[in-house]
């Protein structure tokens, strides 16, 4: 029997929790999300079962959290100071992470994970909340400072669609169709930047 989830505060170190990460993350790479048990991260790492589950609640959320570690998100909004510039950093700039992450081969893991999360709702839920969801509400801020600068109009019918609109084609590209390299930039100007401003500036 697994050992189960105890929500008292973890007492790892920060450089021993990075430690147990990284473990992690070096494992599923080699042998695949399937391939890692927690009881395997466990020994590997010379720690208890109740400790990575008491920390994480278990190998979903734990994994997730080594990818996000491995390269860690800004916390600041996005603003370069139009539409298409916030959009292209959203997709294709530094700050591009949650979904986009995918196109990224250092942290090619989460495509994988991505792939298993179809069948596993635990993991479906960690990826979501750990990955997406915090990338969706920096994208909702940055709408909503240029719906108040008056760039979208309030009752654009695809405000908001933008996250389907643009993580979707990302996601479907990396489980199903192929690489498209500029996939995300035409994504942006073809798609989302004319639907929402149509005279927003293309270069």
């Amino acid at each position: 029997m697994r050992a189960q989830p105890d929500h008292r505060r973890s007492r790892l170190s920060a450089s021993r929790e990075q430690e147990l990460l990284d473990t992690a993350l070096a494992m599923v790479r080699e042998h695949g999300y399937d391939g890692v048990a927690i009881d395997d991260i466990a020994a590997a790492t010379r720690a208890s079962t109740a400790t990575l589950y008491r920390r994480w609640d278990g190998k979903a959320r734990m994994i997730i959290s080594a990818i996000r570690a491995s390269k860690p998100e800004a916390d600041a909004d996005i603003d370069t100071g139009s539409l298409r510039g916030d959009l292209l950093a959203l997709a294709v700039g530094d700050r591009a992470t949650g979904p986009m992450r995918l196109r990224d081969p250092a942290t090619a893991t989460t495509t994988g994970l991505a792939r298993d999360a179809l069948l596993d709702p635990e993991l479906m839920q960690a990826l979501r909340e750990l990955m997406v969801e915090p990338q969706v509400r920096i994208m909702r801020r940055m709408l909503e400072r240029h719906l108040a600068a008056g760039r979208v109009a309030a009752d654009n019918l695809v405000l908001d669609l933008v996250d389907r609109l643009l993580f979707g084609p990302l996601l479907l590209e990396q489980l199903y169709a192929g690489d498209a390299p500029d996939l995300a930039e035409r994504l942006v100007v073809g798609v989302v930047l004319p639907l929402l401003n149509p005279s927003e500036e293309a270069e």
